[in-house]
């Protein structure tokens, strides 16, 4: 079983990348949107959604740059450094690996899904709580190793002594 999982992660990594192209495409679709928004005439004394449209597609066409700056921000290190996390070789350091990969892909996935709902704020309000917490648990979801070795820090313990024994 092992090597089955072992084989998945490097398929795992490949999809980063499409999932950052994708965050482009739906980048470029907003702008378009965005553009149309300001243009048309029913939206001519309500120009809100034209700009939180106009804001999203700015993000999402600078989505690395973006999920750098939040985890610099929260973590103090790069989400490129997070994403080729290597774990300390032990009997199941290739399912913790996997796992790992595995919410740091659903990470990346929240990110540009809480940016989306913050488009939507104008017109409904609870999109704006929704997106940020998207946001946040993204940057946890990207950020896992960081994020649990600084639970077990301000914990400290036995607490500490397990997250090192699973994840280095």
């Amino acid at each position: 079983m092992e090597n089955y999982v072992s084989n998945v992660i490097p398929h795992l990594q490949q999809w980063w990348p499409v999932l950052i192209v994708l965050a482009y495409l739906i980048g470029v679709i907003f702008v378009l949107v965005s553009a149309w928004q300001a243009i048309n005439q029913k939206h001519r004394f309500n120009r809100s959604p034209a700009v939180w449209t106009f804001w999203a597609a700015v993000l999402l066409l600078n989505l690395p740059t973006f999920m750098d700056s939040l985890s610099l921000t929260v973590f103090n290190q790069t989400s490129e450094q997070t994403l080729s996390y290597m774990p300390p070789s032990s009997p199941g350091s290739v399912y913790i690996q996997f796992a790992v990969y595995g919410i740091a892909t659903v990470g990346i996935i929240g990110i540009a899904r809480g940016i989306c709902l913050l488009r939507e704020t104008p017109s409904q309000a609870m999109s704006l709580s929704r997106g940020i917490t998207h946001l946040f648990g993204g940057i946890i979801a990207v950020n896992l190793v960081t994020f649990l070795r600084g639970i077990g820090a301000t914990i400290g313990g036995d607490v500490q002594t397990y997250i090192a024994k699973i994840i280095g």
